[in-house]
């Protein structure tokens, strides 16, 4: 697990749960997201980042990794968020 600091220096934990799927999660008092027509998630911004999207990167243990899925997980505190990020290297 890697812990960064958005701008406002609030922690974002980054922990790795599979061979190519990572859970990034926050406190958050809101986020962004954006999606294709298909109703997927293209793109997703934490309050003061870091902000994900789908063809970016997400870097982890100094290893930069090309995103393919956002998916937002339901969350009981309405002022956290978490997200699961699928990505190849």
């Amino acid at each position: 697990m890697e812990i960064k600091k958005n701008r406002y220096g609030d922690e974002r934990s980054i922990e790795k749960i599979g061979s190519e799927k990572f859970r990034i999660m926050g406190e958050s008092q809101f986020s962004r997201t954006s999606e294709d027509e298909d109703g997927n998630i293209t793109m997703f911004d934490f309050e003061g980042g870091p902000c994900f999207n789908i063809g970016g990167t997400i870097n982890f243990k100094k290893v930069d990794w090309t995103i393919t899925s956002i998916k937002q997980e339901s969350t009981r505190n309405e002022q956290f968020c978490s997200i699961i990020v699928e990505a190849t290297l």
